[in-house]
């Protein structure tokens, strides 16, 4: 795997991830900057040989969505504690 792909895929990906859930920035911030940088790994296996581009981008495709698949994860489960919270509240008032 091309280095470059390599840091984006092991390294941004995540790190991206792991901000949005300790700081709760916004869900499209967290988009934005997974696309800005599948858009750069793209860039960088543009020009490489066909069998190297395949199977980077391959490697950065599937990177890319198992990210986005944790953050739509992390909101899953956060709504859906939210939502049970505040039926425990409801149902505590009564």
């Amino acid at each position: 795997m091309n280095p470059k792909v390599r840091i984006i895929v092991e390294e941004f990906f995540p790190k991206i991830i792991e901000t949005h859930i300790r700081t709760r920035s916004s869900i499209e911030t967290a988009r934005f900057s997974l696309e800005r940088y599948r858009t750069m790994g793209l860039q960088v296996i543009r020009n490489l040989p066909a069998g190297m581009k395949e199977e980077d981008l391959s490697f950065l495709e599937e990177a890319y969505r198992a990210a986005l698949g944790r953050l739509e994860e992390f909101h899953g489960r956060e709504s859906a504690s939210s939502s049970s919270t505040v039926g425990q509240e409801s149902s505590e008032s009564l």
